[in-house]
């Protein structure tokens, strides 16, 4: 089942958001392809891309943030390491046992999940505190 990227979760900022989908599309491709039985390598490859995608868009969310000296900055940062964190568990979980049932599941709850929470609570917090900053 397919974790359906909604226009709720647009922030109304383009670079956010097609950088955010981009991030949905990546895990989502994960967990098809655990769910399905994927190849090893493509796996490896997946999670690797999803890592250093990540990885690009916080450094790129953080730097906005910084630049328009957002309060919440901290907050954002504690975030977005516990996505990584969650992403190099599962990545040390495919390590040790390949691609399970469980291990799709977890990537469903653990990071898209996530990721729309976030994006619905976190993100939309900066984009209401930039509109705060142009009135």
């Amino acid at each position: 089942m397919e974790f359906k990227w909604k226009k709720e979760l647009e922030t109304g900022i383009d670079a956010l958001d097609e950088q955010h989908r981009g991030i949905f599309t990546l895990a989502n491709n994960f967990f098809q392809k655990c769910t399905e039985g994927g190849e090893s390598e493509d796996l490896v490859a997946l999670l690797d891309l999803l890592d250093d995608y990540a990885k690009k868009h916080f450094s790129y969310e953080e730097k906005l943030q910084m630049y328009n000296k957002y309060p919440e900055i901290g907050k954002q940062q504690s975030q977005h390491a516990k996505f990584l964190e969650n992403l190099a568990e599962l990545k040390a979980i495919y390590a040790a046992s390949g691609p399970t049932r469980e291990l799709a599941l977890m990537t469903k709850g653990r990071l898209i999940r996530w990721l729309a929470q976030h994006i619905k609570n976190h993100d939309k917090e900066f984009v209401d505190f930039l509109k705060t900053k142009e009135n």
